[in-house]
């Protein structure tokens, strides 16, 4: 998909018609930038050939690969700000 120059995920996700709330985890040339609770990647400025890829929110990721992960640098800086440092689980009925 071709996008102009200097768009941001969130531009992304308008032209697909897609609101943020819909995706879950969320890479970026295979690095983490959200993950449900936290998106700070809406501003993030997509390059040529960056390759995204959106989880659904019923998708699972195993609690054990949060550590070490590859992390954009917003999502770097939004996990080790937060008091949970985003390790943190919500349950709904």
């Amino acid at each position: 998909m071709a996008l102009p120059a200097g768009s941001t995920v969130s531009d992304l996700l308008a032209r697909l018609d897609m609101p943020t709330e819909a995706r879950s985890f969320t890479f970026i040339n295979g690095e983490i930038s959200a993950m449900p609770g936290l998106q700070p990647d809406v501003n993030h400025v997509l390059r040529d050939n960056d390759r995204v890829a959106f989880f659904d929110p019923h998708s699972m990721w195993p609690f054990q690969y949060r550590h070490g992960i590859a992390m954009i640098g917003e999502m770097r800086e939004a996990m080790t700000g937060s008091r949970d440092q985003g390790l943190h689980t919500v349950y709904k009925k």
